[in-house]
């Protein structure tokens, strides 16, 4: 099978053929439909900002595809069946784990590190951590939901704990800022306002239900501008990385607001005035990836109509461009929100 391989010392993807291995028992072979091209596969790529642990990996954390076959142990999936590949690998016997919590795994890593992932015509995976995919969501939707939207989702409801009326900060209007914009309104946000240092990041905010946006380049405190134009936030959620930003919300936030972080960064976390954060009653959680709830529950929401990734696809790709798309992404050529990669041809 042809698989897009990095290695450790390298920035670009090979584009590789390598031999099929027999399943071991608990294992499902899939056939990769549709995968995600991730600002966090940039990270490992074209910025060099995390490296290998080992020699070389397969990346690819977003994907769905069809089961081609089963191991002996497998019992609850089958040949032929439609499958969302989760983003994130646990060690699946812990207590996180054993409750669905496979995120607070102290073992949690991303699909394509400790295991190869889909930027390949096939995985191999362990039965638990497919989730079937209903008939009525396409291909490349259901990868996404895999990280792209799930991710923002844990963030808003099962972090943030977002509630009907509440006001909304999100800063970083990437791949899953975007999404985080659509989920916030679907859960209830009186007044969202989105932040971002990109024109095309911010068009894609206000197209997708954005009340107010800040051009932080353009901005000489976002703290301040927060304030202003929503009163005072119940909840901000980061995914920029850009601590600086975080610090400067702090007095934005309302009596008991909640500040989330997602994206990561190299900068320290510090806060010029810490009684505000005691006084005030402002939680500060981190939030990584989704738990066992998240794609279940955001299928529900699109069968029902609530939740709309028509406009989240920005093209699809073979394999070959792998490379390319990651470029575009890195440098947001065309305003891109997902490529997606089909490694066996058009998504039928």
């Amino acid at each position: 099978m042809r698989a897009g391989v990095l290695y450790r010392d390298e920035s670009r993807i090979r584009i590789e053929e390598r031999d099929r291995r027999p399943l071991a028992r608990n294992e499902v072979r899939v056939r990769i439909h549709a995968c995600g091209v991730c600002g966090s596969d940039v990270h490992f790529t074209v910025h060099k900002q995390v490296r290998l642990k080992k020699e070389c990996a397969v990346l690819g954390h977003e994907a769905s595809g069809v089961i081609l076959e089963i191991g002996e142990e497998v019992r609850e999936r089958q040949p032929g069946e439609r499958v969302v590949i989760s983003a994130g690998t646990s060690c699946g016997v812990c207590p996180a784990c054993s409750r669905g919590h496979w995120n607070l795994c102290a073992s949690a890593s991303v699909l394509g590190l400790e295991i190869d992932g889909a930027f390949a015509e096939e995985i191999i995976i362990e039965e638990r951590y497919l989730i079937p995919l209903p008939s009525g969501i396409p291909f490349d939707h259901g990868a996404i939901l895999a990280d792209a939207v799930s991710t923002p989702y844990h963030a808003l409801k099962y972090v943030g704990f977002l509630q009907r009326g509440e006001k909304v900060g999100i800063i970083g209007i990437g791949g899953l800022g975007v999404h985080a914009v659509q989920i916030a309104n679907i859960l209830g946000a009186n007044q969202l306002i989105a932040v971002d240092i990109d024109p095309g990041a911010l068009e894609n905010a206000s197209r997708l239900g954005a009340d107010e946006c800040i051009d932080a380049k353009q901005s000489k405190n976002i703290g301040k501008d927060l304030k202003e134009l929503s009163g005072g936030l119940d909840i901000l959620v980061d995914f920029s990385g850009q601590y600086k930003n975080i610090e400067n919300s702090l007095r934005a936030m309302n009596f008991g607001g909640r500040m989330v972080l997602v994206g990561l960064g190299k900068n320290s976390l510090e806060f010029k005035f810490p009684m505000m954060i005691v006084e005030r009653q402002i939680r500060i959680s981190g939030s990584l990836g989704c738990d066992t709830r998240a794609i279940p529950e955001l299928m529900d929401l699109y069968l029902s109509g609530k939740l709309d990734l028509s406009q989240s696809i920005t093209s699809h790709h073979p394999l070959e461009e792998v490379n390319e798309c990651l470029e575009n992404l890195h440098h947001r050529k065309g305003n891109p929100i997902r490529y997606i990669i089909t490694p066996n041809g058009a998504i039928r």
